[in-house]
């Protein structure tokens, strides 16, 4: 016999439910950690190559990888099964849900898109948003000589800036992810000797495209353009030949971004809380990794699920229970009134049983008489 749920998605089962009360302590259970929670946990990261890299990729993972310590899952080798990775996310998702992570850094390189990587996140274990950058430039970590002296395992201050950042939903969105992902572990409450770490993401106008675009001749090139005009003319025109050709035939090409994106970390030297000047600007000294990029492409998470992400769950007040006081070593102790025990009413485990045999004995003083 076939079985109705093979069909139906679980989930959809699950939303079905979603309003009706359990019945049982069980489904009570599990309709409770269906619900939001008020203190998220942690979220790890899966780092994967996909079947091509460089050198300078794999080197700027490993230091993203060693600034998210410990919430992580490292997977440098190559996998040759995810091939054209922007098209098989699916498969990263998998991966991810296996390993119970809740972002994914990849990386790529072709030769039409070279030096690529990726970063995204999932939502009750569906991708909810991912962005692919072009790395412009890198220094690793290992070079800066105070590195060493860093504890990876601290919550950073993150300082996003730039006024790129609120051009659009896009870049709005991308302002979310980079803060969520970079702000390392959730914390209640932190002290100011806990903070060593400053992370800096900047997004500033690249300067040198449009320098690139402007030409300026100067008077003394003037007389050598005039000497060789029909040469220059010559080339001109057949460039001219060719981008129309491209423009007709080809496929216009892709404009680089205009906004670039630094990452820079710091930390913060020693004593810096010793100075009583309240106004005192702290000494920073940099660590690395240092790394510029711009973004390439991206797909943005839905209104409606973004909302369902970040909403916050509405918190009961416990009840003051009375008479009750709490212990110095935490116990409760509480106050119960017990009435007085009637013996002659005293109900037992086999109270049924004494029943019983009251009644056969009465039948037999009836059969004897």
């Amino acid at each position: 016999m076939s079985n109705e749920f093979d069909d139906t998605n679980v989930e959809e089962v699950a939303d079905g439910i979603r309003g009706e009360k359990a019945k049982t302590r069980k489904g009570n259970l599990i309709l409770k950690k269906r619900e939001g929670e008020y203190q998220e946990s942690s979220k790890n990261c899966l780092f994967i190559c996909s079947n091509k890299r460089t050198e300078e990729l794999k080197n700027l993972m490993h230091d993203i990888y060693i600034i998210q310590k410990p919430y992580t899952c490292y997977m440098p080798k190559l996998h040759p099964q995810l091939v054209n990775i922007t098209e098989k996310i699916d498969k990263i998702v998998e991966i991810c849900i296996h390993n119970t992570c809740s972002f994914f850094f990849s990386i790529f390189s072709t030769k039409k898109n070279p030096s690529r990587f990726i970063l995204g996140r999932l939502y009750n274990n569906k991708i909810l948003d991912y962005y692919t950058f072009s790395l412009l430039s890198f220094i690793p970590m290992s070079i800066f000589p105070s590195s060493k002296e860093v504890l990876f395992s601290t919550k950073p201050i993150v300082l996003i800036q730039g006024s790129y950042f609120n051009i659009n939903e896009n870049t709005k969105y991308l302002k979310n992810i980079l803060f969520d992902f970079f702000k390392h572990k959730n914390v209640e409450s932190f002290t100011k000797n806990s903070l060593q770490r400053l992370v800096v993401i900047t997004a500033y106008e690249d300067a040198r495209e449009g320098s690139s675009q402007k030409l300026v001749s100067a008077p003394a090139q003037a007389e050598e353009n005039e000497q060789s005009g029909e040469n220059v003319g010559s080339e001109q025109n057949g460039k001219n030949v060719e981008s129309e050709q491209s423009g007709q035939n080809g496929m216009p090409k892709k404009r680089r971004n205009k906004y670039v994106m630094s990452f820079r970390q710091y930390i913060f030297k020693k004593g810096i809380y010793q100075s009583e000047e309240e106004n005192d600007s702290p000494k920073l000294e940099e660590v690395g990794p240092r790394f510029e990029f711009t973004l390439e492409s991206s797909q943005i998470p839905n209104y409606n699920l973004f909302q369902e992400a970040i909403k916050k769950i509405d918190i009961h007040p416990k009840r003051k229970e009375k008479k009750i006081k709490t212990n110095e070593l935490g116990h409760d102790i509480k106050r119960v009134y017990v009435q007085k025990q009637d013996f002659n009413k005293l109900h037992t485990k086999h109270s049924n049983l004494f029943k019983k045999s009251k009644k056969f004995g009465k039948k037999n003083k009836t059969t004897v008489q």
